[in-house]
C-alpha cells in the first residue's frame, strides 16, 4: 500500500471538509460503508451521515481553520491529530452562536480498505468544546 497516497487523502479530505467547505468530499475519500467511532455521536455510518455531520459543523462553526499536527501511517492504518481553530457563529446542539473563537484538537484513528478509508475512530476533548461555548461544566471536589 502506498503510505504517501493514504497520506493525501487524508490531507485532502480535511482540507476540502474545513477550508473548501466541502461536505461531499466523503465520496471520494472513503467507502459508503465507512463507519466513524465518537464517544459524542455514536457511530456514524455512510456518506450521506459524514456529510452531514460535517455540515452541522460548517453551520455552526466558520472561519475555519485547520492544521494536521501529526501524521502516521503504517500498512493500511493511519494516526492524526489536528487542531481547528473556528468562530462559534451557528447554533451548535442547541447553544445559540457566541462568537466566541474556539480550539479543537482532535485525533482520529483510521483504517483503509485499498485506497480509500473504510473505519476511523474520532476522539475529542468535548467537555473543553463546552467550556469555549460558555457552558458551565460541574466539576466535583477532590478533596
Amino acid at each position: 500500500m502506498d503510505h504517501q497516497h493514504l497520506r493525501d487523502v487524508i490531507r485532502r479530505e480535511n482540507e476540502e471538509m474545513w477550508h473548501a467547505s466541502n461536505a461531499q468530499i466523503f465520496e471520494e475519500s472513503s467507502h459508503d460503508h465507512r463507519v466513524t467511532h465518537t464517544v459524542t455521536f455514536g457511530d456514524i455510518v455512510g456518506h450521506d451521515a459524514h456529510s452531514k455531520l460535517a455540515q452541522m459543523y460548517m453551520d455552526a462553526f466558520t472561519d475555519h481553520h485547520m492544521r494536521i499536527d501529526h501524521l502516521v501511517v503504517e500498512g493500511d492504518h493511519a494516526a492524526y491529530r489536528i487542531t481547528h481553530q473556528v468562530k462559534h457563529t451557528g447554533t451548535y446542539l442547541g447553544i445559540e452562536p457566541t462568537g466566541n473563537d474556539i480550539k479543537i484538537v482532535m485525533s482520529y484513528f483510521v483504517r483503509f480498505e485499498g485506497d480509500r478509508i473504510a473505519e476511523s475512530w474520532m476522539l475529542w476533548d468535548s467537555l473543553l468544546l463546552l467550556r469555549q461555548l460558555g457552558v458551565e461544566i460541574p466539576m466535583g471536589s477532590h478533596s
